[in-house]
């Protein structure tokens, strides 16, 4: 076997995508159904807002999605602070179906795809429960919680939990995503209501157990049901279906290669992790995987890896790490975030969105770790 994709999510899926069919691949996956079921709020910004997200991209075409991968187009960002107030942005996305994102784009791929589940990582060898494989190179795209990287010793990121319910007669405008803050709904992250078209939406909350002595489910459900700025677009909704997760919030790992092993997307901690946004991380992570390995069969090194994602991506996800450490700051003080909020504009926050530092945060980022 010249390379193993452990997981096919969506690192998993485009890794596979861009790796070359003239390699013997096997990607395998423990679900019965390929990126079922969904764990994530399904949006990915367009291309656009990736060329000002990710400046040092060389090529945006990942991001020229297929209308058939879209449930929903949205341009408006409604962010709510813990007593209402509201800030509108522009920014788009993509709402997209990722279950079909993923499988199509596996398929695609042309290789073989199996069903297995990952037991272990030890001396070079994957462990499955189909047996011992030998890869030349191993792709782990295995998750937030990956068992390659445990095994390796390298799993230490800080993860949070994420519970999501997909309702359908929501009473929004459909154009706009609603992210909202504040401690009695999402404590040391967000909230949000993302509609995928026709009255459906993703609706769920970010939640670090640190920050509250409640449980996720009393959390999410007073945030449907009772929240006021929220519940106002909930009064008819009734749940589909649910979802639990864990997403890292953590900086990315120094190094993603590790001998024959290349971590991509959420089990390298590659996220936007002020937003917990994964999905474009991931596309371009899997993708630059692939070719690194295509190019390491012909000579190439798979240190290249290493190069190319810190090259593209670092700079924006240490500024997002540093966003998250921030908002630290204010998890447990919603009077004080809410002070300090008065000094931003929808300028400032649209810089944040795009991992950009507004330069009223640049000035008083010291002031605030000294008073707060």
């Amino acid at each position: 076997m010249d390379v193993i994709v452990a997981g096919i999510g969506i690192a998993g899926a485009f890794a596979l995508r861009s790796l070359s069919r003239s390699l013997e691949v096997l990607g395998i996956d423990k679900r019965e159904k390929l990126g079922y079921p969904v764990k994530c709020g399904e949006i990915i910004p367009t291309k656009r807002e990736m060329k000002r997200l990710l400046p040092n991209l060389e090529d945006y075409s990942l991001f020229d999605l297929p209308k058939r991968f879209e449930s929903n187009r949205t341009d408006t960002i409604s962010f709510f602070l813990p007593n209402g107030k509201s800030y509108e942005i522009d920014f788009e996305f993509h709402v997209v179906r990722r279950d079909e994102m993923i499988q199509t784009i596996a398929a695609e791929s042309g290789h073989r795809i199996e069903r297995e589940v990952i037991l272990g990582y030890k001396n070079g060898t994957l462990i499955t429960n189909r047996g011992m494989k030998n890869p030349k190179v191993l792709i782990a795209c295995d998750g937030a919680n990956s068992r390659i990287a445990k095994d390796l010793n390298l799993w230490s990121y800080e993860i949070s939990s994420a519970k999501q319910y997909v309702m359908r007669n929501v009473e929004c405008d459909e154009k706009t995503v609603y992210m909202f803050l504040g401690k009695a709904i999402s404590p040391g992250a967000y909230a949000w209501i993302i509609p995928k078209g026709n009255g459906v939406a993703n609706v769920g909350i970010g939640f670090r157990q640190k920050y509250s002595n409640e449980s996720i489910h009393k959390v999410l459900d007073r945030f449907v049901k009772d929240f006021p700025y929220s519940s106002q677009f909930l009064k008819k909704a009734e749940i589909i279906s649910k979802v639990g997760a864990i997403v890292p919030i953590d900086r990315p790992f120094e190094r993603a290669v590790h001998g024959k092993v290349i971590f991509a997307g959420d089990s390298a901690s590659m996220i936007i992790s002020h937003t917990g946004g994964g999905i474009p991380i991931s596309m371009i992570a899997g993708d630059l995987a692939g070719k690194v390995v295509n190019n390491f069969f012909d000579g190439g090194k798979l240190e290249e890896y290493d190069f190319l994602w810190k090259k593209y991506l670092g700079k924006r996800l240490s500024t997002a790490y540093l966003f998250r450490k921030l908002w630290d700051l204010f998890a447990e003080r919603d009077e004080l975030f809410i002070k300090a909020a008065k000094f931003l504009s929808n300028k400032d926050l649209e810089k944040i969105l795009h991992c950009e530092v507004p330069w009223k945060i640049k000035l008083f980022y010291p002031f605030l770790r000294l008073f707060t």
